[in-house]
């Protein structure tokens, strides 16, 4: 099976600026990579997010249906 000329060329060029854009793609992705300064949140936010997650909101927590209910007295 023989391909067109014009086809292997476009082939070839293809092939060439996907190495170019790579290179590309990976120096700037160091760079962006060397700026990155990210501030640790406050020790309270953890704590509050943890909370959030695993209590649900509070206007919610009495319909959740994962926990057992409580009994009562």
């Amino acid at each position: 099976m023989q391909y067109p000329h014009w086809l292997m060329v476009a082939g070839a060029v293809f092939v060439v600026l996907g190495f170019i854009g790579f290179a590309l793609h990976k120096k700037n992705a160091e760079q962006v990579e060397n700026n990155l300064k990210q501030e640790a949140p406050p020790p309270e936010e953890p704590a509050e997010r943890r909370d959030l997650l695993t209590k649900g909101l509070t206007e919610f927590r009495g319909e959740r249906i994962d926990l057992p209910k409580a009994k009562e007295k």
